[in-house]
């Protein structure tokens, strides 16, 4: 009798676990379906957005004759040569600099003015503050790093007395 007990409880407890199993199927395969309809017409909606994209864009490249309506022209492909504005046209410095002329205090318009562009320059915002940074040879075959803060220079120091952290000293 002991045992039919067991069994009873066993079946119950089986019973039980089956109906909560089938409820979070149900549950799950509802938002599934609820989430499928949702999305029905997605793919339609995406390809439209590109299909304009590439209209406006063939038109574009496309020459119209003056006083003709967009697209009606059917003129000839011609080649079209490009040419950057002078002020996006920059020549790096080439002859290295002295860096005891670089003095803080002067202003970026001045460094360059004075020095060219630099070999290598960044420029970031940090602090609502913008901070550049420009790289230039030196006639003593090293680099001197100056840095901006606002436009005017606040640091110098050459690459090679940088101080450097080695990432395997740190743990």
């Amino acid at each position: 009798m002991k045992s039919f007990g067991v069994l009873v409880i066993g079946f119950a407890c089986a019973a039980i676990t089956w109906g909560q199993a089938a409820v979070e199927y149900t549950v799950g395969a509802g938002a599934a379906t609820g989430a499928a309809a949702g999305a029905k017409g997605a793919g339609q909606a995406v390809g439209g957005v590109f299909g304009a994209v590439t209209q406006t864009l063939n038109k574009a490249g496309q020459p119209s004759a003056p006083g003709a309506a967009n697209g009606s022209a059917a003129a000839a492909p011609s080649a079209t040569s490009v040419t950057p504005p002078a002020s996006m046209t920059r020549s790096v410095a080439t002859k290295p600099i002295d860096p005891s002329q670089v003095t803080v205090g002067m202003g970026r318009d001045e460094v360059l003015a004075k020095f060219g562009e630099p070999a290598t320059r960044t420029t970031q915002i940090r602090l609502s503050r913008m901070i550049d940074t420009f790289w230039y040879s030196t006639t003593t075959k090293d680099e001197l790093i100056v840095s901006l803060t606002d436009g005017k220079v606040v640091s110098t120091v050459l690459a090679s007395q940088r101080k450097r952290t080695v990432a395997s000293n740190r743990r």
